[in-house]
């Protein structure tokens, strides 16, 4: 799960840190404890002693840091997409087992979700595949009407709709939000009338100012309710398992089953939803967002409350994203309900988009929306922070401008510098860099000048910053391009690699840099090695972090926020592609 739900990438971090600790604290062991009998793959870590006197360390606290590792190796492995971090995790759950048992407890023991019992219901036992699960008699187990509330919204339900159907307890008490005004109170539903022009989540937002329970029970586009939808188990559920909300599935007026439990991924300014789940307790699934109704502390939700300013696309996609917390779909609670409607359009979902600054958004069963970049999107440098894909685009843009009108003029230009760099690790704009960086050989000067005069209507300004003569060892002429938000240095060079291959090789080497081709030097990796050192490996721009060659990311001032640099690692680039959830 995303941030601040797991995250695949900055778990490792944690790990690759926890690791060295355990690492440590097994050879502090081997040598403290002549009791402890190391597994035998192991047994060659206690050859050497270690003076704990030297340690810059609290060793007291490293039992604790164990078993916190444990933990996020365990969210880890469940939410892991690929085999090799699936078999990573593996392997090292396997070793922390094995320290663990020094601790007299296991990986398994040491990482399982606790349970608790529940204070409003009996709890449930199973007998046989022929009975199921029968109610464990108790004395404190309290009517649904005492601690239950349903809200619901009604659009115009025909008058003679009986809303709660079969046997169900009928007396518990119910606020509806009427649009068609074809609802009547009763002893147990209170009704308020609603304009059409009410939004649902002000809607909602009024009805739950009316809940006097423990617990709400929130029914998005549901037909009728009736004995299916288990309320008891549900009230169950949230206290054994401690958690905020939990839902049931769904049918629809066409008899088709759905679980509609999906998880979330935020990072790179794009957020998917996948629909399915990794973990299961008590026959329950575990969830970022939910499609269905759902049964939620009253105290949180009249603290999350729903963003009035929304449309219904991306309202509860909202509230599920600040609820901020695991929700648990028990699929045997099955409420009939309309499947949630999400547009395609792109205009539908703009208020969440914005509210999100997101670029795009993508579900499992094929949506995908871009919301490109018509909009005042961030830009400004950060120090901590990765930018936004409008403002990549952006710079890209202006790279790509003016060497597009280098080709149109025959002129000699190249990327040059950290644009190279950027070319040959991600075939695009580093996502924390500064500026372009342009060469074009000297004689074209004057031609490159007038020229860039035209570009302005691609939002382009091209500019001299240094003349210079075309000579060897002459202090480089210099041209500016800029856009809104960036600037790209654009150097003479009086010997040009692309100008001298385009006159007597005629084969230049092009380089995928955004979508498109451009003219790099002939091996355009080497030249980066040349300039730069390790050239795989990602270092923020020196602005922020100095000239010293440090691969560590800044630390993030707004702790694990999607565009967080410290989210990601110093190596690969495939984690700034669009994410898996």
């Amino acid at each position: 799960m995303s941030s601040p739900n797991v995250n695949v990438y900055l778990v490792m971090c944690f790990i690759l840190g926890g690791m060295l600790i355990l690492q440590l604290f097994f050879q502090m062991r081997c040598t403290d404890n002549e009791n402890y009998a190391p597994s035998p793959q192991y047994s060659d870590t206690c050859t050497e002693t270690i003076d704990i006197s030297t340690i810059k360390v609290n060793v007291s606290n490293i039992p604790r840091q164990i078993f916190d590792v444990a933990m996020y190796l365990k969210k880890a492995r469940i939410h892991a997409r690929g085999s090799k971090t699936q078999r990573a995790l593996k392997h090292a759950s396997e070793h922390m087992d094995a320290i663990l048992k020094g601790f007299g407890t296991s990986f398994e023991d040491a990482t399982k979700r606790k349970v608790h019992e529940p204070s409003s219901m009996c709890p449930e036992y199973y007998v046989d595949k022929m009975n199921g699960y029968k109610i464990r008699e108790c004395s404190h187990a309290k009517p649904l009407d005492q601690i239950v509330t349903i809200l619901r919204l009604d659009h115009g339900s025909p008058t003679n709709t009986k809303f709660i159907k079969d046997t169900y307890d009928t007396n518990i008490p119910m606020i509806v939000g009427d649009y068609g005004g074809n609802v009547k109170e009763k002893s147990n539903v209170r009704v308020k009338n609603m304009a059409s022009s009410v939004k649902e989540g002000d809607a909602l937002n009024t009805l739950m100012k009316e809940v006097k329970t423990k617990y709400t029970l929130v029914l998005r586009n549901v037909i009728g309710l009736d004995s299916n939808a288990r309320l008891e188990r549900l009230v169950r559920e949230i206290e054994i398992l401690n958690l905020n909300a939990v839902g049931g599935a769904i049918r629809n007026s066409d008899n088709v089953w759905s679980l509609g439990c999906h998880q979330r991924v935020f990072q790179n300014f794009t957020m998917v939803y996948k629909e399915g789940y990794d973990e299961s307790m008590h026959d329950c699934v575990l969830c970022d967002h939910v499609d269905g109704p759902f049964l939620i502390k009253t105290e949180k939700l009249n603290q999350i409350k729903f963003d009035s300013s929304l449309t219904s696309m991306g309202l509860y996609e909202d509230f599920f994203i600040r609820l901020n917390t695991e929700v648990a779909i028990c699929a045997d609670s099955l409420f009939d309900m309309d499947f949630p409607r999400r547009s395609k359009i792109t205009n539908d979902w703009e208020k969440f988009g914005r509210k999100r600054n997101l670029y795009r958004l993508k579900f499992s069963f094929g949506l995908t929306i871009d919301f490109g970049c018509n909009y005042a999107y961030p830009c400004q440098r950060q120090k901590g922070f990765i930018r936004s894909p409008c403002c990549i685009q952006e710079l890209a843009d202006l790279s790509f401008g003016f060497m597009d009108m280098c080709e149109k003029i025959n002129a000699s230009c190249q990327l040059n510098a950290g644009s190279i760099l950027s070319a040959v690790k991600m075939y695009n704009i580093i996502p924390w860099e500064a500026d372009a960086d342009l060469n074009f050989w000297c004689q074209d000067f004057t031609r490159l000048k007038n020229a860039g005069l035209k570009l302005s209507s691609r939002g382009i300004r091209v500019g001299v910053e240094h003349l210079s003569n075309c000579a060897p060892k002459a202090i480089p002429a210099q041209l500016g391009a800029r856009s809104k938000h960036w600037h790209a240095d654009i150097w003479s060079r009086d010997t040009m690699e692309s100008y001298e291959v385009r006159s007597k090789l005629r084969n230049l080497t092009r380089i995928p840099h955004n979508g498109h081709l451009v003219n790099g030097m002939r091996n355009p990796a080497l030249f980066a090695r040349n300039m730069y050192s390790n050239i795989f490996l990602h270092r923020q721009h020196f602005r922020e972090v100095g000239t010293k060659k440090i691969y560590i990311f800044s630390k993030c001032p707004k702790g694990d926020a999607h565009d967080c640099i410290d989210n990601y690692y110093t190596d690969g680039n495939i984690q700034f592609q669009d994410p898996i959830a």
